[in-house]
C-alpha cells in the first residue's frame, strides 16, 4: 500500500471519483478485449486490493483515521475491518425491553418538562413577591411612643396600627415557648416550610378529615409583613396564594435567624381592639409590658392568634378559656410547664374586666397636651423627613407623671366645686345657669344653630326660625345644650425654672368632651397678671418698691383707668401698688415708660403672641380736605391710601411713634396671650432673670394653634433604636439683671402674705412653708380668673373661665382671680407636699435668696405728679419719660385752655383710640 508516487489526497479523489473508477475499470481491462465487452468489464467486481482502498477512502472516517494513524513518516494506516453488526433481537424480551426503554424516556422527558414548568411558575410567582432588599429592610408600622421623664408612656400617635417593637428578652419567656408549643412545633428544624405538617395535611384530606392549616410561623409571618405582595385576604386558601406564602417564607429563612423571626413575628402579629404586637396585646388586655405576663395570661393571647374575635376574653370569656386551657396543656406536653405550674396556670379563671384597656386618645393622663405635641410633632416629622405615624419614633418629654397626676386630680376638684358655685351664681341649685339662659335669649339661638340637630332639621327642609322653635320646645335636648355650652373651663401649668421645662400640663376638664387646650393654645386676657412687666421695666430702671406714685383719677386721652371698687389711695408706693394690684398705679407706670418699654420687657422674658395693634387709622385736615392714611407699627416707615405726591402735598408729614402699636391699658392685661408663655416670663423672674425658650427671631411652627413654647415640654427625640435625633435641652439666656429679678420676686412675696393672694396658704395650710410669691388676674366683667405662683423649685400657673366669653362669672365676688385660679394652683401645690412622694414634693428649706452683688433699686422719683395732657405732642412725652427722676414735670393738668391753645396754634394730633372704661384688670 505505500506508494511514494501518489499522495494520499490523489488516491482520495481517484477512488472517490466515478470517472477515475471507470478510468481503473479500463486499464485493468484485458488486452484486445472488443468493445462490446465494455459494460461486463466494467460491471466486473472489483480486487481486493481496489475494494479496500475504496471502502476506506470512501469513508467519512478516512481523514481522521490518516490524522491520528499516520506513521513517523506520514503514511496513513487503515482501520481494521470491525465486526459485523449483531443481529436484532427478537422475541417477547426484546420486546419488552424496547417498551421499557421508551417507557423511560418519556418519564425523563416529563420530568425535564415538570422540572421546566416549575421553575417557569416559580420565576411568575416570584414576580410580585417582596424583594431581598426588602425583605432585608422590612417597612413595620411602628407606632411613635411618647414617653413621660420618668419613663411612663403618655401617648401613642399610629396611623391604623397601634404597634411598639420590643426584643424577645423584653418578653416573657412564656410567649414564644406558647407560640411554638402550639403553632409551629418543629419551628427550629425547618427551613421556612413543614414538610412532614403538609404530608399530615395530605393524609388528612385523603382521609376526608377536611383541610386544616399547615403555616409555619415564618409564613405566618410573611402574610403579617407582606401582605398584599403574597395576596392574602381571611379565608383564601388558594394554591398560588399558598406558594407565594410558601416562597417569600424560604426568603425569610435565608435572610434571619430563627430568634428574629420568632421577635419579628411576635411583634407584627395582629390582635383586636386596634393592637398589634405582644406589647400593644399585653397592655391593652392586661394593662401590662409584655415581660410581665403570666403562664396563663401568655396562653391567653397566643391562643387569640387561632381567631381573634372567637378567643376574645372580653367578649367571648368561655371560648377562651377553652383555648387556653389547650395552648397550657401544649405548654406541658412540650415541657415548658410542670405538672403543678400548669395545674396553677389552668385553675387561674380569664377575667379582663379589670385590666381590660385599649388605648384611645382621649385617655392618657395628659390628653391635651398630647394633642397639641402631636400637632407640632406632625410639623416637625415633614420637616426633618420622617413619618409621624410609622418611623417608631420617641418622644421623651419633659413631663413628670406624678405631678400630672396631682395636677389633673386638683382641677378636677377645684373646678367641679366651682362649677356649682358659678351655676347658682347664675341661677339656682336646681337650675344652674337659669337667669343667664334665659336673659340671653339671642346668644342661645346661636348656640341652637350651631347643633347638628339643627343641620338635620334644614337638611329636613324646615324653615331655620322653625327648625330653632322646635329645638327649644325639645326640653332634654335645651339641657344638654345649657350643661355643655355652661362648662367652666381651666387650664394649669407647672415649670421647673431653673431648667425652663415643663413638669405637668393640663389643657381642660374633660379632653372628650372639649379637645381644645387651654394651657397652650387658648389665648386670653390675663388681667393683671401682666402687670408683672410694669413693675419689672420700673425696677429694671432703677425705680425703688418705696418709690412714689400717684393713685388717683386721672385721664389718659379719652381712657379713664379706674380700680377695682373705684377707690384712689393718693400717694402710694410701687411696691403697695403691686400688692393691692391697683389698676391706675400699673396705668401711670405705663404712661411713665411708655407702652412700647412694657412690650419690650414682656418680649425679653417669654411673651410670644404679638402685642401690637392693628394699624391704626389717623386723620389728617388740611385746607377743610380729609384724608386717611394708616400708619405701620416700624418707626418711620409710612403706609398711604393716596398718592405719595398728594400725601406729602396736602398732608404734614408724620412719623409713626413706636407706642402708638400698643394699647394704653397694655398693663392691664388686654392683649390675649397663652397661659404657658406667662408662666415662662414668671420662671424667668423665678430664675433671676435667665429665660429658657424661643426666642423673637426663631421661626415660629407653621400651624398657629401650636405655641412656641411646646418645645419646653420636649427633652428628645430618639429612633426606634434608642439614637437620639435632636436634643431640645433649652439654652438659658440672661435678660434681666438678677437684682432686677429679685426685687421682682421679693415685691411679689407681698401680694401672697397679705395682697390679693392672701388666700393662698390660708386655704392651703399644708404649702405655708414655701417661699411663695405670685400675681392674681381678673379681665373686664369677670370674664378669666388667673394666678400665677412662684417658687424657687416650681412655677405654677392657672386659668380658668368659659370659652365663650360672653359667659362671665356671675360677680367679682366669684370671679376674682384671687378665688378661681389661686384654687387650682393652691390644690396642686398642696397635693405635691401631702401626697407626693419625695421626687416631687417642695422642699420648704430652699428660699428665693438675694443673689451675690445684689444691688437694689434706690430711684425715689415721682411718678404721676401730674395728669396726662390731651393733645398733646408726642414730644412732650418722650421729654416726660426722659425727665430726671421718671417725674412728668413738662405735663401740667388736664385743662380746657390748653385745648383751645392747641386748636389756634393748628397743629393737629393724632385722634385717641377709643378704649373701654372702668375695671380692667386686677
Amino acid at each position: 500500500m505505500d506508494d511514494p508516487t501518489y499522495t494520499d489526497d490523489d488516491l482520495q479523489e481517484f477512488f472517490s471519483s466515478p470517472a477515475a473508477r471507470r478510468a481503473g475499470q479500463d486499464a485493468r481491462r484485458p488486452e484486445g478485449g472488443a468493445a462490446a465487452d465494455d459494460d461486463a468489464w466494467r460491471s466486473a467486481p472489483l480486487t481486493g486490493e481496489d475494494a479496500d482502498l475504496g471502502t476506506f477512502f470512501g469513508s467519512p472516517d478516512a481523514p481522521r483515521a490518516r490524522r491520528g494513524g499516520a506513521s513517523g513518516d506520514g503514511a496513513a494506516t487503515a482501520p481494521p475491518p470491525g465486526p459485523a453488526a449483531p443481529p436484532r433481537p427478537t422475541g417477547p424480551a426484546a420486546d419488552r425491553r424496547r417498551r421499557t426503554t421508551r417507557a423511560l424516556a418519556v418519564v425523563c422527558g416529563l420530568v425535564v418538562l415538570g422540572a421546566l414548568g416549575a421553575v417557569a411558575v416559580v420565576a411568575w410567582l416570584s414576580q410580585d413577591l417582596p424583594s431581598l432588599e426588602q425583605i432585608e429592610n422590612p417597612q413595620n408600622l411602628l407606632a411613635t411612643q411618647v414617653l413621660t421623664a420618668d419613663g411612663q408612656e403618655l401617648a401613642r400617635y399610629y396611623d391604623g396600627e397601634n404597634r411598639t417593637w420590643v426584643s424577645l428578652d423584653q418578653m416573657s419567656p412564656y410567649v414564644p415557648a406558647a407560640l411554638i408549643a402550639t403553632e409551629d412545633r418543629r419551628f427550629y428544624d425547618h427551613w421556612g416550610m413543614d414538610l412532614y405538617g403538609f404530608g399530615a395535611v395530605v393524609v388528612d384530606a385523603l382521609r376526608g378529615n377536611g383541610l386544616r392549616g399547615a403555616s409555619t410561623i415564618t409564613m405566618q409571618l410573611a402574610r403579617n409583613l407582606y401582605r398584599d405582595q403574597v395576596e392574602f385576604t381571611i379565608g383564601d386558601r388558594s394554591v398560588v396564594r399558598k406558594a407565594k406564602e410558601i416562597l417569600t417564607a424560604v426568603r425569610i429563612e435565608r435572610t434571619y435567624t430563627k430568634d428574629e423571626i420568632l421577635e419579628a413575628y411576635l411583634n407584627t402579629v395582629p390582635f383586636l381592639y386596634n393592637a398589634y404586637g405582644i406589647e400593644a396585646a399585653a397592655e391593652t388586655f392586661f394593662s401590662k409590658p409584655a415581660a410581665a405576663l403570666s403562664p396563663a395570661e401568655s396562653a391567653t393571647l397566643v391562643g387569640m392568634l387561632a381567631a381573634n374575635s372567637f378567643y376574645d376574653p372580653v367578649r367571648n370569656p368561655e371560648n377562651s378559656t377553652r383555648r387556653r386551657n389547650v395552648v397550657l396543656l401544649n405548654m406541658r406536653n412540650q415541657d415548658v410547664l410542670d405538672q403543678a405550674a400548669y395545674g396553677d396556670a389552668r385553675a387561674d379563671p380569664v377575667d379582663v374586666a379589670a385590666t381590660f384597656n385599649p388605648y384611645s386618645h382621649e385617655d392618657n393622663v395628659a390628653p391635651h397636651f398630647a394633642e397639641v405635641l402631636r400637632l407640632w410633632f406632625r410639623e416637625w416629622a415633614v420637616e426633618n423627613g420622617r413619618d409621624p405615624y410609622r418611623d417608631g419614633l420617641v418622644i421623651r418629654t419633659t413631663i413628670d407623671s406624678e405631678m400630672q397626676a396631682l395636677a389633673t386630680a386638683a382641677v378636677q376638684e377645684q373646678m367641679d366645686g366651682l362649677q356649682e358655685v358659678v351655676g347658682r351664681g347664675w341661677g339656682s341649685a336646681s337650675d344652674p345657669f337659669g337667669r343667664w339662659w334665659g336673659r340671653n335669649r339671642q346668644i342661645v339661638d346661636e348656640y341652637v344653630r350651631g347643633t347638628d340637630h339643627f343641620a338635620r332639621l334644614r337638611a329636613e327642609g324646615l324653615d331655620p326660625d322653625d327648625a330653632v322653635a322646635e329645638l327649644r320646645r325639645d326640653g332634654e335636648f335645651m339641657d344638654s345644650l345649657k350643661t355643655a355650652r355652661t362648662q367652666l373651663e381651666a387650664g394649669l401649668i407647672a415649670m421647673d425654672p431653673t431648667s425652663g421645662r415643663v413638669k405637668a400640663w393640663v389643657g381642660g376638664r374633660d379632653f372628650i368632651a372639649n379637645k381644645f387646650d387651654h394651657g397652650g393654645q387658648a389665648r386670653r386676657q390675663p388681667g393683671s397678671t401682666f402687670k408683672l412687666f410694669a413693675y419689672t421695666t420700673a425696677f429694671d430702671n432703677g425705680y425703688s418698691p418705696q418709690s412714689p406714685v400717684l393713685d388717683g383719677r386721672f385721664a389718659w386721652g379719652d381712657w379713664q383707668p379706674q380700680n377695682s371698687g373705684g377707690s384712689y389711695r393718693g400717694w402710694t408706693t410701687l411696691a403697695e401698688g403691686l400688692q393691692q394690684s391697683r389698676n391706675v398705679v400699673a396705668a401711670r407706670v405705663t404712661q411713665h415708660f411708655g407702652q412700647a418699654e412694657l412690650a419690650r420687657t414682656a418680649y425679653q422674658m417669654g411673651i410670644r403672641t404679638p402685642l401690637e395693634l392693628p394699624p391704626p387709622l389717623i386723620d389728617c385736615t388740611h385746607n377743610r380736605t380729609l384724608r386717611q392714611f394708616d400708619v405701620s407699627c416700624e418707626a418711620g416707615q409710612t403706609f398711604v391710601s393716596v398718592p405719595r405726591e398728594r400725601w406729602e402735598r396736602e398732608c404734614e408729614p408724620f412719623e409713626a411713634r413706636a407706642n402708638d402699636c400698643y394699647a394704653r391699658s397694655i398693663a392691664l392685661g388686654t392683649a390675649d396671650v397663652s397661659l404657658l408663655e406667662m408662666v415662662t416670663a414668671y420662671a424667668t423672674i423665678a430664675n433671676y432673670g435667665v429665660y429658657h425658650g424661643p426666642t423673637v427671631e426663631e421661626d415660629r411652627p407653621a400651624d398657629t394653634a401650636v405655641p412656641p413654647h411646646i418645645v419646653l415640654a420636649v427633652d428628645r427625640i430618639e429612633d426606634r433604636y434608642g439614637n437620639v435625633i435632636e436634643d431640645f435641652t433649652p439654652v438659658a439666656r440672661e435678660v434681666l439683671n438678677p437684682s432686677t429679678a429679685y426685687t421682682v420676686y421679693d415685691a411679689m412675696r407681698a401680694v401672697v402674705t397679705g395682697g390679693t393672694a392672701r388666700g393662698l396658704t390660708s386655704r392651703f395650710p399644708d404649702i405655708r412653708g414655701l417661699d411663695l410669691a405670685g400675681k392674681t388676674g381678673t379681665t373686664q366683667e369677670n370674664a378669666d380668673g388667673w394666678f400665677i405662683a412662684m417658687t424657687p423649685q416650681l412655677v405654677v400657673g392657672s386659668w380658668t373661665g368659659f370659652d365663650d366669653r360672653r359667659i362671665t362669672y356671675p360677680n367679682t365676688a366669684i370671679g376674682q382671680g384671687g378665688r378661681t385660679g389661686l384654687l387650682n394652683v393652691g390644690a396642686f401645690l398642696e397635693r405635691l407636699q401631702t401626697e407626693g412622694d419625695s421626687t416631687v414634693r417642695l422642699d420648704p428649706d430652699i428660699e428665693f435668696e438675694e443673689p451675690a452683688d445684689y444691688q437694689p433699686p434706690t430711684r425715689r422719683g415721682r411718678i404721676g405728679t401730674s395728669g396726662y395732657l390731651p393733645g398733646g405732642s408726642s414730644r412732650s412725652r418722650s421729654r416726660s419719660r426722659s425727665s430726671s427722676g421718671g417725674g412728668s414735670r413738662n405735663q401740667t393738668a388736664p385743662s380746657p385752655a390748653r385745648e383751645i391753645l392747641d386748636r389756634m396754634q393748628d397743629r393737629p394730633a393724632p385722634a385717641e383710640r377709643p378704649e373701654t372704661g372702668g375695671r380692667i384688670g386686677w
